[in-house]
């Protein structure tokens, strides 16, 4: 299945890409793609995604709800989009 992921702020930095589609195995789950993501750009994302910097401040959403670090192993399914990044400041 393919999933859109799009990056903000420090994740689009990383990746060096606004948005991307990802391929993914069907079942898989949002930690499943953090892990492919992991695997595709290595050290550049790895510190921005573990449970801690999710639990701190980078944001994930699947089809627009925000998701916590307990939604990590809520299922995707095909056509799905994933926003990665840290949550915009105003003022």
């Amino acid at each position: 299945m393919r999933v859109k992921v799009s990056y903000l702020s420090i994740l689009r930095d990383a990746t060096g890409v606004k948005e991307e589609e990802i391929q993914l195995r069907e079942g898989a789950t949002v930690e499943d793609l953090i892990r492919s993501l992991i695997e595709k750009y290595g050290d550049r994302i790895k510190c921005l995604l573990t449970d801690s910097e999710i639990e701190q401040g980078i944001m994930i959403t699947l089809n627009g709800a925000l998701l916590s670090k307990s939604d990590m192993n809520k299922p995707i399914s095909d056509g799905s989009e994933v926003l990665i990044g840290l949550p915009p400041f105003g003022g």
